[in-house]
């Protein structure tokens, strides 16, 4: 896999909803992913947002599974290979900025006769069940020894002509290493939703 830094100009980046659409620029001719859900596996990329302020270019980490290309308008600052080997009993530190979640009921079907069942996903808000989330989506193939938790303002987002909403949090913290091969996908795929706005990316690096 391959780790890239990526820059790209305020004009671009002004809406949140647009950083993954420049980004697929990088990666001419690739197919674009047809997933029926956020834990099959990916093709694509993951991204994390480094730095993001109101008139300055967004920086972004890019990890990929081929080599990026040059792209008008984007500035490629840089790209390394690795090959994540993961160890059973490895203690590892890790960053993830995740949108943990829950998946509701819409309850207006108990006021609306006929109205089918949906389901939804809301954010989770307290901090406990935001640190479940999280030993839930590792479970098998690490566990997690320490963690902090850092919270951020809702990310606003234009999708067209309808806005949106992204509660999102930052983990970092130490984890051992219980199953390599199921750590090594979770780190290709990425972990829970919200992929297209900067969450999933798992990083680890050796204590």
């Amino acid at each position: 896999m391959f780790l890239s830094r990526v820059e790209i100009p305020w004009d671009a980046a002004r809406n949140p909803y647009d950083l993954h659409r420049q980004l697929w620029r990088l990666f001419p001719g690739e197919a674009r992913e047809a997933r029926s859900s956020g834990e099959e596996e990916r093709q694509g990329f993951l991204f994390r947002v480094e730095e993001h302020q109101t008139g300055r270019p967004a920086r972004l980490l890019v990890q990929s599974r081929r080599t990026p290309e040059a792209a008008p308008g984007l500035a490629l600052v840089g790209t390394r290979e690795f090959h994540p080997q993961p160890v059973a009993g490895l203690r590892l530190s890790f960053l993830l900025t995740a949108n943990p979640v829950k998946t509701i009921t819409d309850g207006q079907q108990d006021i609306k006769p006929g109205k089918r069942s949906e389901k939804c996903r809301v954010p989770l808000i307290r901090e406990e069940d935001q640190r479940d989330w999280l030993t839930r989506k590792l479970a098998g193939a690490a566990m997690v020894e320490a963690a902090t938790v850092l919270t951020h303002p809702p990310l606003h987002f234009r999708k067209g002509n309808r806005g949106g909403k992204l509660v999102s949090v930052t983990f970092e913290g130490v984890l051992c290493v219980e199953e390599p091969a199921m750590l090594t996908t979770m780190l290709e795929n990425g972990i829970g939703p919200a992929k297209a706005f900067g969450c999933g990316l798992l990083l680890v690096r050796r204590i």
